[in-house]
């Protein structure tokens, strides 16, 4: 993994862990949408049994109809859950790309990593008052630059 690719993940890991949270909610859904898509066919109408018969003696296909749209509401709902499971599975795999990185630093370079790329904050903002909650001490922006440097190799190295 080179250098830019890395801080490009780092940079997107808060936005694809919601849309991973989010398109995980829309496969649920949609399994259980495609359950219960044949269940809407009622053989019987509320207004009697005889309903379907008209003046001419002819039946209608109410029935036939109905078990047709609900194939083609099945059709399109496997083909949606393909593409989801698809979405799903990029998008997992980048996270867990930036997880499993995130999870072999040190707790002092995985808290400065993380402000610095995931949330934004600036080197001298991190030196200041991140690294003063941490250890009661603040740094300079230079000092919080050499870590997250050092940090990034490591990082790329795994």
């Amino acid at each position: 993994m080179t250098r830019e690719n890395l801080i490009v993940l780092l940079k997107e890991y808060k936005e694809n862990k919601a849309r991973l949270n989010i398109k995980l909610k829309e496969l649920k859904t949609s399994k259980i949408k495609l359950k219960y898509v044949d269940s809407d066919t009622n053989m019987t109408s509320s207004y009697g049994d005889n309903q379907d018969i008209h003046s001419k003696n002819q039946i209608s296909d109410k029935v036939s109809k109905k078990v047709e749209e609900n194939d083609i509401r099945r059709i399109e709902l496997e083909n949606k859950i393909e593409e989801l499971e698809k979405e799903v599975k990029e998008l997992r795999e980048k996270v867990e790309a930036v997880e499993d990185r995130l999870e072999g630093l040190k707790y002092k370079e995985r808290e400065i990593l993380t402000a610095y790329y995931v949330e934004g904050r600036t080197a001298e903002d991190i030196g200041n008052r991140l690294y003063f909650k941490l250890f009661n001490q603040t740094r300079s922006d230079r000092h919080i630059q050499r870590i997250i440097e050092k940090a990034t190799e490591k990082m790329i190295k795994f």
